[in-house]
């Protein structure tokens, strides 16, 4: 006799794992439409999240960064990253920046590209008479990621964007769009701080074979 359940392929684990690493970054539009309402209210922080978008940079540091970790040499912005903001159990007004990053491959430098130049010329509008740090609040303390993280939850419903939304996503979000521009896997670690990350390699696996299934349907129309 035969069982016809031999025949029934299930693809359920490919489809869950899908699932998760598209809700590990954001799509284009979704996050313009983030970047929208966070313009609209809170500059501070739509300006940090641009910035960790178009740097890839983990948000501590982002936050522990200074004036002169900014290069600026013949028209070419290099950010110097060297450390990461230390603020666990420390009072705001006492936290600092560290001598290390979350890992020695974390050391690194890199360019800023157009719109990064844009945020850091409003930022030291906004800030550079007012302390050391680059990211800070409107009475000169440092954005706190608690704060950042409570805003982007808030942000989350306003908007149903039907994933975790946290300062992270940003680096995922862009990773997965250096890879959809065709730059190496290698190159993106290196601009990231990873020497190895499963999640990254993920990420760009993803949308790299997203992008080769997009070709062969558009062949279909050759």
């Amino acid at each position: 006799m035969v069982n016809p359940v031999d025949n029934v392929k299930v693809n359920w684990k490919q489809h869950n794992s899908n699932t998760k690493i598209r809700n590990k970054f954001l799509e284009q539009s979704e996050l313009e439409l983030l970047l929208n309402y966070a313009y609209q209210k809170n500059l501070r922080y739509a300006l940090l999240i641009e910035w960790l978008y178009l740097t890839g940079m983990r948000v501590g540091e982002a936050l522990a960064l200074h004036w002169d970790d900014i290069i600026i040499d013949e028209g070419k912005y290099t950010v110097s990253i060297t450390g990461t903001l230390e603020y666990k159990n420390i009072a705001v007004s006492d936290q600092y920046k560290s001598k290390q990053t979350k890992t020695s491959a974390g050391m690194r430098e890199i360019t800023l590209p157009p719109a990064g130049i844009q945020i850091f010329e409003k930022l030291k509008a906004l800030n550079y008479d007012s302390g050391a740090f680059i990211f800070q609040t409107s009475t000169g303390s440092v954005i706190q990621i608690s704060a950042i993280n409570s805003f982007l939850r808030n942000a989350k419903k306003k908007l149903n964007i039907n994933k975790p939304l946290s300062t992270h996503i940003f680096r995922h979000t862009h990773i997965s769009k250096l890879a959809e521009l065709g730059v190496p896997l290698y190159v993106i670690q290196d601009r990231v701080g990873h020497d190895s990350s499963d999640m990254t390699k993920k990420i760009y696996l993803h949308v790299t074979n997203k992008a080769k299934e997009e070709l062969d349907s558009k062949l279909d129309l050759l």
